[in-house]
């Protein structure tokens, strides 16, 4: 039995909804492609949307890479979560709400597009 002291810091989600007026989540939260992403901490807010590949990917939809309408899925997450390298992790994600799109992480004219009537960040 190890009875030596373990220090695992804690990380303080931030908030990044201006209420919580119409807000809708993905049923079943999503699996987060961790290859796609650094290893670390996802804040909440981030742009996320479905890849190809079934799993979720940080939001970089450009004129070069694709269009917000190709984009499936796209939302924010709900809460941080930890990327450990091999490991997917599962996050919920915002469908619908009103987010301040300077506590985001990743939101542009494209994803604002893609979340169209759904998520509104000009209140």
């Amino acid at each position: 039995m190890n009875l030596q002291p373990y220090k695992q810091k804690i990380v303080g989600q931030k908030e990044f909804l201006r209420n919580a007026v119409g807000t809708e989540y993905k049923t079943g939260g999503a699996t987060l492609d961790a290859s796609a992403f650094s290893e670390g901490y996802v804040n909440a807010g981030t742009a996320v949307y479905l890849g190809d590949n079934g799993l979720y990917r940080p939001w970089d939809v450009t004129p070069e890479t694709g269009t917000a309408a190709t984009a499936k899925g796209a939302g924010l997450t709900s809460h941080d979560v930890k990327v450990i390298a091999g490991q997917n992790p599962i996050v919920g994600v915002l469908s619908a709400g009103h987010p301040i799109e300077s506590k985001c992480t990743g939101v542009n004219d494209a994803f604002k597009e893609a979340t169209k009537g759904r998520i509104v960040f000009d209140i």
